[in-house]
C-alpha cells in the first residue's frame, strides 16, 4: 500500500507568517510535537515544539526560526513500510507527503498510518497466527510455505525479526484458518519450533501440550 492512500489533508500546515504562539497552540490542539511549514504548495520543512518553546519572542513569526526547519518528507508513491521506518527513525508524529513534482499534498499521522498498516498485514481477515523460532541460516520460507499449503491453508502475511543477542530469528505467519492443529503438528514433525499461536480457537492450552496430545492420538 502506498503512502498516498493513507495520507490526510486535514489542516496541519503552518505558514512562515504565523506566530510562534499560534504554532504552539495549534500543536496543542492537534496533539502533535511537529507541524509542517508550507508556502502555498512548497514544503519548507518541519518545525518542532522544542524549538518553539526555546524562542524568546512568542509573537515573532516562524520565519525567524527558518534555520531550524527540518527538511524531512517522503513521496506519495513510496510504501507505507517506508513511512513507518522513517517516522520511527526520526521520531516523528507527522510525516509530510510530496507528489512527484515536489508539491506538498498532506501529511501522514500515526492515526492514518495504523489502519492502512493493519490492512496491509492482513489483520482485517480472520485467521490464526503462528510464531516460529528459527536459526538465521535455517530460514527456508519456500519449505514452510509448502507445508502450510499442503494443509490446504493460505498464508495471509509474514514478518521476520532478529531475536536480540542470539543467532535466532522469529517468523510470524498469519494464515486464513483458525483450526491449525494439524498444521502445527506438521511444522513440529519437520523440526520447526513453534513458540506460540494466537486466534486459533483454543487460547487456554499450551502449544507444546496440544502438539503432544495430537502426536499421542496419531500414534494410537
Amino acid at each position: 500500500m502506498y503512502i498516498a492512500e493513507a495520507h490526510t489533508q486535514v489542516d496541519y500546515e503552518l505558514k512562515t507568517t504565523d506566530s510562534i504562539s499560534y504554532a504552539l497552540n495549534k500543536m496543542s490542539e492537534l496533539h502533535t510535537h511537529q507541524l509542517p511549514v508550507v508556502d502555498q504548495h512548497s514544503f519548507l520543512g518541519i518545525i518542532q515544539e522544542e524549538q518553539l518553546l526555546d524562542a524568546i519572542d512568542e509573537d515573532a513569526s516562524l520565519a525567524s526560526l527558518s534555520m531550524h526547519f527540518r527538511f524531512l518528507y517522503l513521496y506519495g508513491d513510496q510504501h507505507i513500510y517506508d513511512a513507518l521506518q522513517f517516522m520511527t527513525a526520526h521520531h516523528l508524529d507527522i510525516l509530510p507527503v510530496l507528489d512527484k513534482d515536489n508539491h506538498y499534498v498532506g501529511i501522514l499521522t500515526a492515526n492514518s498510518l495504523l489502519p492502512q498498516l493493519n490492512e496491509t498485514l492482513g489483520n482485517n481477515e480472520p485467521g490464526a497466527i503462528i510464531v516460529l523460532e528459527l536459526g538465521k541460516n535455517d530460514v527456508s520460507f519456500s519449505h514452510i510455505a509448502h507445508l502450510i499449503e499442503s494443509e490446504n491453508t493460505r498464508i495471509i502475511s509474514t514478518a521476520v525479526r532478529e531475536i536480540a543477542d542470539s543467532t535466532k530469528v522469529e517468523m510470524t505467519i498469519k494464515v486464513n484458518k483458525q483450526n491449525i492443529a494439524s498444521l502445527v503438528a506438521s511444522l513440529w514433525r519437520f523440526d520447526y519450533t513453534v513458540t506460540a499461536t494466537f486466534n486459533d480457537g483454543n487460547p487456554d492450552t499450551d502449544i507444546k501440550e496440544r502438539y503432544d496430545i495430537l502426536m499421542n492420538y496419531l500414534n494410537l
